[in-house]
């Protein structure tokens, strides 16, 4: 499967590009011509998933409260992490849109009311977050947890969850990781294909790509490396 999606990936990369190429020699994306349809597109899915995930977080709330036990226990855990697990991507999500809605209107000069709404839907992205991030004693109300604004706490999260928590934890973190590494990759591929064939210097964002994969790869390789 892996090997599959390395070599999906490496053929979009690079074929794509070279067609696109191929056909025009002056290929160029109508960004500008579509801005403003763009931000509103994305503002108005970030808000959805803003809302939607507000109401499962009052959602999860509500049943946590709630006591079973036996096998009913067992089950009602898991969809209290499910559930979580939905609010938290919903607005992680949420927040990379509005962040993008909110520069593409900046870079493309939209109206004012524009800009003001990329800005609140961005503010109301960071504190769905924040919520977020405090509500993890609910997906796990018989636990302890330490308290978001802790400046350790990523670490002491770590350290209280046990050793299949782990685990799952590390082939998640491993599975972002490589899928991480593959798609950056190929976007400083594309990138290029991309200068080539519009005309268009990316090499700022080749450059800030690059650097990035140097500072996780680097970060990565020394906390093994130093176990």
């Amino acid at each position: 499967m892996k090997k599959t999606l390395i070599q999906l990936l490496g053929g979009a990369a690079i074929g794509a590009p070279i067609g696109f190429f191929t056909v025009s020699g002056n290929f160029a994306l109508p960004l500008y011509e579509i801005a403003t349809e763009m931000t509103l597109v994305f503002l108005g899915i970030a808000f959805l998933l803003l809302v939607g995930s507000l109401l499962k977080l009052a959602q999860l709330k509500q049943k946590s409260a709630q006591q079973f036990s036996g096998d009913e226990e067992d089950l009602h855990e898991q969809y209290l992490y499910t559930l979580y697990s939905d609010v938290s991507l919903a607005s992680n999500i949420a927040l990379i849109l509005s962040i993008v809605a909110m520069c593409i209107g900046v870079i493309t000069e939209q109206s004012i009311v524009i800009l003001i709404l990329s800005i609140f839907v961005v503010l109301l992205s960071i504190l769905s977050t924040i919520l977020v991030g405090t509500s993890l004693k609910y997906a796990y109300p018989n636990r302890e947890f330490p308290s978001f604004n802790d400046s350790q706490y990523s670490k002491k999260l770590l350290e209280m969850s046990d050793e299949g928590e782990r685990h799952v934890m590390l082939q998640g973190f491993y599975s972002a990781f490589n899928t991480a590494n593959i798609l950056l990759l190929a976007s400083l591929l594309l990138l290029m294909f991309y200068s080539i064939a519009s005309g268009e210097s990316q090499l700022f964002a080749i450059l800030i790509i690059s650097l990035i994969l140097i500072i996780v790869n680097t970060q990565y390789m020394l906390k093994v490396r130093n176990r």
